[in-house]
Formats: structure tokens, C-alpha cells, sequence
């Protein structure tokens, strides 16, 4: 079972609604009550009950809760312990995101200090509401996430409450990756796709990320939850999707243009038509942290390229 399932657990048991947990851990409801669901099924038993009033621990759902508490926090505890023992040398410890071009700044400084001794670097991909989580509990000393623009003061208040400071970085509409030989694309002749022209081909997305912003597209017609598709395909890593979209009629949600996109995959990135959704990219650190030399070089490596990538969108 993946522990992170046993965090949305213990959310749901804490509010007592599955719509108010959702909020809370920035995740979509139906998604949660299937998160929720997997969980029942794994263990064999009902942990809540639902009721008007809304869900309900039952007994043995209570004794779970109580297991799980202590296995949450003994995994705090691990890696805060982990992260103590590590905190010599230059040390770049980061969570992101899954994005090539986070990935692109944390390689290009793993690079440039190769040679140095007592080095330790680490990157994590994984969801938005995760990486604030590392970067809050000290797994992580940065983090590179993206939210929509329409959830900004809520997650303001999320990073105040958590004690994290916000360094803003860039905004971008989202973008459709598919084949460059895709048949919606006529040749090359189309400039804009409809999201909803889409929805009959497979939309692939990354395995346990319900509640990543991309998938969740305003457009002037309304939202499209794109966990809704008809086809919905898994995987874990960018290079697996990545081939994927290459060799078939399947497409994504992307930001702008990646590296050897066209040359070594020959994938197109297309603008949304008539999308009124934006995704807003940022750090995240503890408030008053002091940051080492090698995590500002990756900071501004960070704000360098994504403001980069903005200039160029607008100048397209």
C-alpha cells in the first residue's frame, strides 16, 4: 500500500468529510473517494461510514487510524534523522515537480560540482501537494512546484501555514504534447487545439498524481476534468511518456517546448484554444532559511530558465 494513501486516510478521519479533505490536500473529491476506496479494499475492511452528516470512522477504522499515526510519524522522524546525518559537504536536497526543465537546472549543477568531494545532491519528482510536504518536514531543503492561478490564495495560505516562504518564478497557459504526426494536426497546418477535440484519444498522465493541475483545464465553456477521459493511460517516468506520445495518437498537458523534443522525439506542442487556465511555477523554502551557496546556484538556474521559457512563449 503507498503510504502516501495512509496521509488522505488520515485527512478524511481529521475533517470528517471527503469534500473538505479533498480541499485541504488539493486533490479532486471524486479522486480521493477512490484513494479512499483502494484503501478499504487493500486492507478488507470499511473504514468509514457515510452518512448525510458526512464520513464516519467506524470501529475498525478508528484502531487503523491509530496505526497510522504512528507509522506517519515515525517516517517524519526517519527522514528528519536522514536529513540531520546528511548535512555535510555541499548538499543540494530538492523536490519538484514532474517537469524536464527542473530537472535540466538540478543536472546542470550536479555537473558543474562533479568534482567536488563530500557532495551530496538529490532530486525527487513527485506531486505538488508532496513536494510542500518535503520541503515542510525538512526531506527536501527546495522545492519547484506549479499550482493553478485559480488557487493561488489557497495556497498562499497553505504555504503560511506550513511556514514556507514563496518565491514566484514564472505563469504559463498549458499546452497539448502530442506526435507531430498526430491527425489532429493536419500536416502542421493547426495552431490551436480544443481540449474537447482530444477527449476521444488516450490522455497520459503519471501514475498516483489525481490531483496535479494539469488535468484539471478552465476553459471558456467550463472546467474539463481530464481524470473524467474515456482513455487513460499510466506511466511513471517523462522518457516513458514521452516515447509513448511519440508513436502513437495519445497526448498530455505540458507547459512549453522541452529539450531534443522535436529532434530526438519528434513531439508538437500545441496552445489550448480558448483556455483560460494558467499554471504558475515557484520555490518554496522554509521561511527564514538561510540558503548555501550551491542551493542559490540552483535557484537561479531555476528562475533563469522558466523566465526564459516565458519570454519565449510570449514572443511565439
Amino acid at each position: 500500500m503507498d503510504t502516501k494513501y495512509l496521509k488522505y486516510f488520515v485527512a478524511v478521519a481529521q475533517h470528517g468529510s471527503i469534500n473538505q479533505a479533498a480541499k485541504a490536500m488539493y486533490i479532486s473529491q471524486p479522486q480521493l473517494s477512490h484513494i479512499i476506496k483502494s484503501v478499504e479494499e487493500a486492507v478488507g475492511f470499511d473504514l468509514f461510514r457515510r452518512t448525510n452528516q458526512g464520513s464516519r470512522l467506524t470501529r475498525n477504522g478508528e484502531n487503523f487510524l491509530s496505526h497510522c499515526k504512528v507509522i506517519l510519524n515515525e517516517m517524519d522522524s526517519l527522514d528528519q534523522f536522514i536529513s540531520q546525518t546528511q548535512r555535510q559537504g555541499s548538499r543540494l536536497v530538492v523536490s519538484m515537480t514532474r517537469f524536464s526543465h527542473t530537472a535540466v537546472c538540478f543536472n546542470e549543477v550536479c555537473a558543474r560540482h562533479q568534482e567536488q568531494e563530500n557532495l551530496f545532491l538529490r532530486l525527487r519528482e513527485t506531486s505538488t501537494s508532496d513536494v510542500i510536504d518535503d520541503v515542510a518536514n525538512g526531506y527536501s531543503e527546495v522545492g519547484v512546484l506549479h499550482f493553478s492561478v485559480h488557487e493561488t490564495d489557497t495556497m498562499m495560505r497553505n504555504f503560511e501555514n506550513k511556514h514556507l516562504q514563496f518565491i514566484p518564478v514564472a505563469k504559463f497557459k498549458p499546452y497539448v504534447f502530442l506526435s507531430s504526426r498526430h491527425a489532429l494536426l493536419k500536416g502542421g497546418e493547426v495552431t490551436e487545439l480544443n481540449i474537447n477535440d482530444l477527449l476521444n484519444y488516450g490522455f497520459v498522465r503519471y501514475i498516483g498524481q489525481y490531483e496535479d493541475f494539469f488535468y484539471h483545464i478552465a476553459t471558456e465553456h467550463g472546467l474539463v476534468d481530464l481524470n473524467d477521459s474515456p482513455k487513460i493511460i499510466y506511466v511513471n517516468d517523462r522518457m516513458e511518456q514521452t516515447r509513448l506520445l511519440a508513436s502513437t495518437n495519445f497526448y498530455t498537458i505540458g507547459i512549453a517546448k522541452f529539450p531534443y523534443q522535436s529532434t530526438t522525439y519528434d513531439v508538437a506542442n500545441i496552445p489550448l484554444k480558448n483556455c483560460s487556465e494558467h499554471l504558475r511555477f515557484g520555490i518554496i523554502m522554509k521561511e527564514n532559511k538561510k540558503s548555501t551557496n550551491i542551493e542559490n546556484e540552483f535557484i537561479e538556474a531555476v528562475q533563469k530558465r522558466y523566465r526564459a521559457l516565458s519570454d519565449e512563449v510570449q514572443r511565439a
